[in-house]
């Protein structure tokens, strides 16, 4: 069973297909979603069609067995081979496709943050039987507020990487998003320092505004008993 989805893919692109990794993520969950492409010009519908039934783990240690939703959409000009799962936050790095292409994919979370790093070392670009892919596409997609990453491309919210030839010994993906709702605790204090300063100058321009009363009041008293005693 090792590498038995590089090989799967492998077997794909050789015979001219696309192969996009998306995931989509909000602050709770993870959809994983595969789609392999295959050109109407160089593959046919019973090429593929048998795929779907044969179903890919979610998560390969776990006994209790879930799988891939797994479907074929035909378009214009291609099939789409597709593959999605729904994660919860903590089970993604698990995942099938994860654990056998990144070895050291890191997801952690904080009270305001979702930090994500693959690791380097794309595992699933040369098969054990010496095929390698052309490329393929990561792409994450997310409305949280991204404070770093390192895609090649962004477009809208959505990041990519490249996996080639070149790169894929020493690529990893590399992401920090910000948790909506949430504030780190530098920010807290930082409101609470701006509170106190708030009440403090509030405090300042009440003790001027009594001091003012006070010696107006004092100047107009002294004025009318000056004039009463003239």
């Amino acid at each position: 069973m090792k590498k038995l989805i590089l090989i799967f893919c492998l077997m794909f692109l050789v015979t001219g297909c696309d192969v996009n990794y998306n995931i989509t993520i909000d602050e709770d969950t993870f959809d994983e979603n595969i789609v392999l492409s295959f050109s109407k010009s160089n593959t046919s519908y019973d090429d593929i069609s048998f795929y779907p039934d044969n179903k890919i783990p979610v998560y390969p240690t776990e006994k209790d067995k879930k799988f891939y939703n797994s479907k074929i959409v035909e378009n214009v000009n291609s099939y789409d081979l597709i593959y999605s799962y729904k994660h919860d936050f903590y089970s993604l790095k698990n995942s099938y496709f994860i654990n056998n292409c990144y070895h050291n994919m890191s997801v952690t979370e904080s009270d305001d943050r979702i930090v994500i790093d693959s690791g380097e070392d794309f595992a699933c670009f040369i098969g054990d039987d010496g095929l390698r892919a052309d490329s393929l596409k990561i792409n994450v997609t997310t409305k949280l507020k991204v404070i770093s990453n390192n895609a090649d491309t962004v477009n809208g919210d959505t990041y990519t990487w490249i996996i080639n030839e070149n790169n894929y010994l020493a690529k990893n993906v590399s992401l920090i998003l910000e948790k909506n709702g949430n504030f780190s605790l530098s920010d807290i204090v930082l409101q609470d320092d701006e509170q106190a300063s708030a009440s403090s100058m509030t405090g300042i321009i009440v003790i001027i505004i009594v001091i003012a009363s006070i010696l107006i009041y004092l100047f107009v008293r002294h004025k009318l008993r000056k004039n009463n005693d003239f």
